[in-house]
């Protein structure tokens, strides 16, 4: 029992309910052996959320999704305990997702660092005003945006905010960076798929106090004119545990009605 984390989302009784039943029934199982891994018990929310908390600490999640959309997850509740005993038998694999690290500059000094496994959002806040962005890659200038903002997002966070902004969706084994604008006030500006070695710069030039990064849509900082906010690949992924042969069209099509007319 030891080497297995339970992470429940306290704002879901039902979780808290599960939480239990799982923890007494590992009790009674043969557990000391296992390498660690964590059980969260939640929705994609919860799995993002612990992935920002375990990856640098190597712990695989095993996902069960109590939510609506479940993307993340491996397994639903009804699943939950054969799953886990195929995992007490190590008969289980895992898969590595990329993650993004984003560094906030002000005046040359990093005033914050974030970790993110979908995507960092730098847009526009309450107000329905334009933002200036000026895009770099790898130091070298690309573009200036003029619009909502941008979305930089791992191929994980391809079917999240980005998909939303009409970005495309990356299978998650592939190694890219997505850019996406936010309603640009151009017809010219589209996402762009780029290596994900390549290291992404954007400068903001808006002076309103609304301009502002959202990192999984769960951790906000508001920026100023002159903040540079620098993306990147992590140099840690996090690992998601597979029990079975999931195929990702699949998980498309169950979940988001993809190719249906």
């Amino acid at each position: 029992m030891k080497n297995i984390l339970i992470l429940a989302n306290k704002e879901k009784p039902k979780a808290l309910k599960i939480a239990g039943k799982i923890a007494n029934w590992l009790k009674k199982q043969k557990t000391d052996n296992i390498e660690k891994f964590a059980v969260v018990l939640g929705g994609d929310g919860m799995m993002i959320k612990s992935a920002r908390q375990l990856a640098e600490k190597n712990i695989p999640l095993f996902g069960i999704n109590l939510g609506k959309l479940g993307f993340l997850a491996e397994t639903n509740a009804n699943n939950a305990f054969p799953l886990l005993k195929k995992i007490l038998t190590g008969n289980y694999k895992t898969e590595e997702r990329n993650m993004l690290e984003i560094d906030i500059y002000r005046r040359k000094k990093l005033i914050h660092r974030f970790t993110a496994l979908n995507d960092a959002v730098i847009k526009n806040g309450k107000t329905a005003r334009v933002i200036n962005l000026n895009l770099f890659i790898n130091k070298k200038f690309v573009t200036e945006i003029i619009g909502d903002g941008i979305i930089i997002s791992t191929p994980t966070g391809s079917t999240a905010y980005s998909l939303a902004a009409s970005g495309p969706i990356v299978h998650p084994k592939t190694k890219n960076i997505i850019l996406t604008p936010i309603a640009p006030h151009t017809l010219t500006q589209r996402p762009v798929i780029i290596p994900d070695d390549y290291l992404i710069s954007v400068v903001i030039n808006s002076n309103h106090k609304d301009v502002m990064v959202s990192v999984d849509g769960q951790k906000d900082l508001i920026l100023s004119i002159g903040d540079i906010v620098k993306i990147r690949k992590s140099k840690i992924p996090v690992k998601l545990i597979i029990t079975g042969e999931n195929d990702y069209f699949e998980l498309l099509r169950k979940k988001f009605n993809w190719g249906k007319r």
